[in-house]
């Protein structure tokens, strides 16, 4: 669980020179103060950036009541400005030359439907590629659009590449769907599209 993997209240408060009480906008200045200083970017201890980041995570969870004999209460999804980090140039590069080889994969495909299972493979593990290089600490629901997004922008790569090849790949579309659909499975929603996935 997400809240097992940060430091309680108090402890993020005091990294932070805040209360334990404070509104997101207390939180969210004070967090920008300390990160202009800390950031490995600017000569700070990557490590102590980090312990701050998960300060404020802490900070911002909701507090959910507890009450004995009540039901249990799902926390509301993270907001994605927080779960959403930008990728390193290098890892954008990958990301680029990934998905531009899974639309050069559609030029493989021929008369079979099976030969069109090298693009439905490469794409799949692009969408798997983007959720990792883009989230961080995201519940399932947020792994889940993002992989979505990022598998029908390579999809759509596919089609559109296939055709100015001249291969007809739309007629093997739920083929292409397939390793798609089995790596949603692996977020295993069925766990609760709020709880924290592993991306």
């Amino acid at each position: 669980m997400l809240a097992d993997r940060l430091p309680d209240r108090d402890a993020a408060a005091r990294l932070l020179g805040v209360s334990s009480a404070s509104d997101e906008a207390t939180v969210r200045r004070a967090f920008r103060a300390w990160a202009a200083l800390a950031h490995p970017d600017h000569g700070g201890d990557a490590a102590h950036f980090q312990a701050l980041c998960d300060a404020r995570d802490a900070l911002l969870e909701p507090v959910v009541p507890q009450t004995l004999g009540a039901q249990i209460l799902l926390q509301p999804r993270r907001p994605w400005r927080i779960v959403l980090r930008r990728p390193t140039p290098g890892v954008i590069a990958l990301l680029g030359l990934g998905l531009a080889g899974a639309i050069a994969a559609a030029w493989v495909a021929g008369a079979g439907p099976l030969s069109a299972m090298p693009a439905a493979l490469a794409s799949a593990l692009w969408c798997v590629a983007v959720s990792r290089a883009v989230l961080h600490r995201a519940d399932h629901g947020h792994v889940i659009v993002v992989r979505s997004v990022a598998w029908a922008v390579a999809t759509c790569g596919q089609l559109v590449a296939a055709a100015v090849a001249g291969i007809s790949l739309i007629e093997v579309l739920p083929l292409l769907a397939v390793p798609f659909v089995a790596v949603i499975a692996a977020v295993n929603p069925a766990a609760g599209l709020w709880r924290g996935a592993t991306r």
